[in-house]
């Protein structure tokens, strides 16, 4: 469990950062499903995983869902604001706010758009594929360390707007990632996009029990 726990928590960080994206509405909402291909018995464990991303102007937040609904995180950041993010989790009939979360969201505000261990981007817009509704067309991210990450990206959805240094953004908002981690092969593609975004989307839920990073690893390693 403990080891679920922390490949959860890395997935759903790496996605907190996916955009502060805009349509013209300047709101919506993007679902995802989820997937780790050839990886542990962990994440085979955790079953159907979606990505549901809720966005305005201010503020973005997103939903993860694995394990058949076993295990709920949400993240909510403030655009402006990131030291401002909160987090939840609910798992196994158990509720936590994890209070020291907002440093890691500045630290993880490079997984996808803002791109900072990029080292190039490479586009084909002869390669297209249509996603959720929308034409998109694939980019090609070279990082660091020689590792590449395949996007298709849509110019229909505005991409992120950051104060990121990176010499690499993105030109649109990808709709499909494959993506190489630390934990492993991960690959999302989105399955629904909605202009309208759930009225409790940016809220917290009663009966969390605060908690740190740290206090909350030592509970999954003990279940």
């Amino acid at each position: 469990m403990k080891k679920l726990t922390q490949i959860a928590l890395t997935a759903l960080l790496v996605f907190t950062t996916i955009s502060h994206a805009q349509t013209q509405l300047k709101k919506g909402s993007v679902t995802y499903t989820m997937s780790m291909p050839g990886t542990t018995e962990e994440m085979a464990a955790m079953g159907e995983t979606t990505i549901t991303i809720n966005f305005d102007e201010t503020t973005q937040a997103t939903d993860m869902s694995m394990m058949g609904g076993m295990m709920l995180m949400k993240t909510i950041i403030p655009i402006a604001n990131k030291k401002e993010s909160r987090m939840t989790m609910e798992v196994m009939g158990m509720k936590y706010e994890i209070t020291d979360i907002g440093e890691d969201a500045l630290k993880n505000a490079n997984g996808l758009n803002n791109l900072d261990d990029a080292k190039e981007v490479i586009y084909d817009k002869k390669d297209t594929k249509e996603i959720a509704g929308f034409k998109c067309y694939k980019a090609t991210i070279t990082m660091n360390d020689g590792s590449k990450n395949i996007f298709y990206l849509t110019d229909a959805i505005a991409p992120q707007e950051s104060a990121s240094n990176s010499k690499v953004k993105l030109t649109g908002y990808p709709l499909e990632m494959n993506m190489q981690t630390s934990q492993g092969n991960i690959i999302m593609i989105a399955n629904k996009f909605s202009k309208d975004i759930p009225v409790d989307a940016f809220k917290i839920g009663e009966g969390f029990t605060k908690i740190t990073k740290e206090e909350l690893k030592k509970q999954m390693g003990g279940m």
